[in-house]
């Protein structure tokens, strides 16, 4: 393995090579989600006797570095073939870099990706359209090409190597991070929140096209497959390739684990942090895994963290403060996150706080069910809350505890 200013070279099997640039200075990640723990852009080069194929590329404004590290492995100019599996741009942004050192390269990829070449880049290179299930073979090696629409564009699609057992999936089973190593060992806690993370950030809007793509993919490849090769994050390999595969159906279903809940709530003068204060301590009491998100004069929580922690709970609490006639700005956005990414399907019990105005909450509560959500009630608190509301909060969480055990 050779590791230099960021960039990692290493062998995944005899022919395949994995280019990753490990990005630290990126830090809210699609200019959106915070991203402290850093992330990787992963490229394979497949190095045949006759052919040569260069499986994505990089993030745009890498292109030098990229080019370097891979002409550190070949002649650019011996170049074949550029596997496009997916257009976004940290994936594709060395393609017109690429073009411009080897036109002769013939670029693949589903037949929406050449207008996207052209519309993203301003080029017009020789192209190769994919269908579904097509195949490329080389002297030594076999490449099936299989889209996987909306995973989590329309032209998204997957490579599988049946002579190495190898498939390549660009977003799909990527992750956050920087591993320390090409491959990972172990799916400890930590790697599979990350996943997890990533997977409810990014591929969460299109989590009801998973399982049927997964369940093609399985059915291609004859489920013969011990190695997968994301676009982001660490190689898998082994026995945690089956594990890697039942953790996405688990995130695509949202399946409920380890008795989590999560709080997410704003408070600009401590009066639903006093409140959730004392909801966390009850449902702590009662056994429950908390994780609290604060949108606060001094603290404001990850977002990031928040839609990946909520993928898998057992059930959601919000507390809104009242601003401007509106729910608090930042939960109004974590709420339009949840409609987005998490597509319904959790209880929700919801609590709002007002000054003058009790405006918020029948118009929240009318948002989350018509997503999907079953909204267990909805508490109105005016300020401080009065010891009949408290009586009813304790109420709430008693309903809310008895409809997410049941």
């Amino acid at each position: 393995m050779r590791i230099e200013n960021n960039i990692v070279i290493d062998k995944v099997s005899k022919d395949l090579i994995i280019l990753r640039y490990n990005d630290t200075t990126t830090r809210y990640f699609e200019a959106l989600w915070e991203i402290p723990e850093g992330v990787t852009y992963n490229a394979y080069l497949l190095t045949d006797d006759d052919t040569t194929v260069l499986f994505d590329t990089w993030k745009k404004n890498l292109e030098n570095e990229f080019l370097n590290a891979l002409n550190s492995i070949i002649d650019i100019s011996d170049l074949d073939y550029v596997v496009i599996h997916h257009m976004e741009s940290d994936h594709s942004g060395s393609i017109r870099a690429l073009y411009e050192k080897n036109p002769r390269i013939t670029f693949i990829g589903h037949p929406m990706t050449n207008k996207l070449i052209r519309s993203l880049y301003g080029i017009n290179p020789k192209f190769k359209a994919i269908r579904d299930g097509e195949t490329l073979s080389t002297k030594n090696y076999q490449l099936m090409f299989i889209h996987v629409p909306w995973l989590h564009w329309p032209e998204t699609m997957f490579t599988y190597i049946p002579q190495i057992r190898a498939l390549l999936t660009c977003d799909v089973f990527g992750a956050y991070t920087i591993p320390k190593s090409v491959f990972i060992e172990k799916l400890d806690d930590e790697y599979i929140s990350s996943m997890r993370k990533y997977f409810a950030n990014i591929i969460g809007f299109y989590r009801n096209n998973v399982t049927k793509n997964l369940d093609k993919v399985l059915t291609m490849t004859r489920d013969n497959i011990d190695m997968i090769a994301p676009a982001h994050g660490a190689v898998i390999k082994g026995n945690i390739v089956k594990r890697s595969i039942g953790l996405y159906r688990e995130f695509a279903l949202k399946t409920p684990i380890n008795r989590k809940i999560v709080i997410a709530y704003s408070s600009m003068y401590g009066f639903i942090d006093n409140i959730m204060s004392h909801v966390t301590h009850v449902l702590n009491d009662w056994g429950f895994n908390t994780s609290v998100y604060r949108f606060t004069d001094k603290e404001r929580a990850s977002i990031g963290d928040l839609i990946g922690d909520v993928n898998n709970v057992l059930g959601i609490i919000l507390g809104v403060s009242t601003y401007d006639t509106e729910p608090f700005p930042l939960m109004d956005f974590v709420i339009n996150l949840l409609i987005k990414k998490l597509r319904g399907g959790k209880p929700i019990l919801l609590i709002t706080d007002y000054g003058w105005g009790d405006v918020i909450p029948r118009h929240i509560r009318a948002r989350l069910e018509k997503a999907g959500f079953t909204v267990i009630d909805t508490i109105s608190v005016n300020g401080t809350p009065t010891k009949e509301d408290l009586n009813k909060i304790d109420t709430a969480i008693q309903n809310f505890k008895q409809i997410i055990t049941q």
